[in-house]
């Protein structure tokens, strides 16, 4: 039997997309492959303090900002399927983020949907998720739905999204407290809802004893693989902290963690020093790797810190030969990640090529960790000629 062996390994050590001018942040990134768009471009959308932003990109990496697509808005997630994009995301009162950040005032959102055949025109916004059950709501900070992830299961389609809120002592704000589930025959709903989280925090695990945050969710190879944000605190640092989570489960309900711990997590310093918040990923068949974009925070509090975007990615081989022999050979070798659109997109057997020097993945097999202490290396970037990818 084929076994996958997964090696994470951040792009470039440098954010790909920073927060303009007035805004502090740039946040919760979910994008689009180009040979899903009618322009051939990848597609970004992210939030900032007003709203939710759209970026255009020839090859991944660098970004323009298109135009903003809704205001008091945040957390976006991008859909696609049979010619129809679906862009859903929390919606929330008039300058109301800015105001949550200050005591006594609580927090009400719901998620929304909007439309679109060209990625240019979007339709008006239908509510497709509202706070419902008491594990939606906190007394003390306010009713939240958010973080949406869109996946179709079958002839329905499974909406993942965070509920509920936790004060973040050292942040002085919210994060999110549970992540659940609802279910609909349409992507536009009615959403039938789950009465029980999936994922809550629990105080004795140690990257999720505050809050459970958000998951994005992908099939893969029979199973479903979840990338979670877990909430928690540092008793050794002494402050709250956020970090990737690498799960899988067999119905994608109940998961299990791949790796005990982080695959991606804050460093103490540079612009991710302090909290690794909410990703998107997506699996290129062709070039066999994983691309994942992210956000992180530099400082815990919300009248110092800054967000910005990074881009992380996993690259996937496989082997069936004698696994002792090729676990020795992967930990002596390298192959730095490639985005398809950089080479064309005929890379995909290039991409397997192996050099000898120190790997900087991340490893995931078996439940194993396997990193090292410095970030990878800035690569040197060529402009690719604009082609439609190959990837799915």
């Amino acid at each position: 039997m084929n076994k996958q062996n997964i090696y994470w390994q951040l792009y470039q050590d440098d954010p790909i997309l920073k927060p303009g001018f007035p805004s502090p942040i740039l946040a919760d990134p979910s994008f689009l492959f180009p040979e899903v768009c009618p322009d051939g471009l990848w597609h970004l959308f992210a939030h900032n303090i007003f709203g939710v932003l759209e970026y255009v990109s020839e090859d991944g990496i660098h970004w323009k900002k298109r135009k903003s697509i809704v205001r008091n808005a945040m957390r976006p997630f991008i859909y696609f399927e049979d010619g129809t994009y679906y862009l859903y995301y929390e919606k929330y009162k008039f300058f109301h983020v800015l105001m949550s950040w200050f005591p006594y005032r609580k927090w009400k959102s719901r998620i929304e949907v909007k439309t679109s055949k060209d990625l240019k025109h979007w339709s008006k916004p239908k509510t497709v998720i509202i706070p419902k059950f008491p594990f939606h709501k906190d007394p003390n900070y306010g009713e939240s739905v958010s973080n949406p992830c869109l996946l179709k299961f079958g002839n329905k389609y499974r909406m993942y999204f965070s509920s509920s809120l936790v004060m973040v002592p050292d942040c002085g704000f919210c994060e999110p407290k549970y992540i659940t589930v609802a279910e609909s025959s349409n992507p536009l709903g009615p959403f039938s809802y789950f009465s029980e989280p999936i994922i809550a925090p629990n105080e004795m695990d140690p990257f999720c004893n505050l809050g459970a945050g958000s998951i994005k969710v992908i099939p893969w190879k029979g199973r479903y693989l979840g990338f979670q944000n877990g909430i928690f605190w540092n008793p050794v640092r002494k402050e709250s902290c956020s970090a990737i989570l690498f799960l899988q489960s067999e119905d994608g309900i109940h998961f299990d963690r791949i790796n005990q711990t982080p695959i991606l997590g804050p460093t103490g310093r540079g612009w991710k020093a302090s909290h690794v918040y909410a990703c998107d990923v997506k699996y290129s068949e062709a070039e066999k790797i994983f691309i994942l974009y992210f956000n992180a925070r530099d400082k815990a509090h919300w009248t110092k810190g800054k967000e910005a975007i990074g881009l992380f990615v996993g690259k996937v081989e496989e082997s069936t030969g004698n696994s002792k022999l090729e676990s020795r050979q992967n930990s002596n070798t390298k192959s730095k990640p490639k985005l398809a659109s950089e080479t064309n997109r005929n890379s995909s057997a290039k991409s397997q090529t192996k050099t000898k020097s120190k790997d900087k993945f991340i490893k995931t097999s078996k439940g194993k960790l396997k990193t090292n202490s410095k970030d990878s290396a800035k690569k040197k970037l060529t402009k690719p000629k604009p082609k439609k990818s190959k990837t799915k």
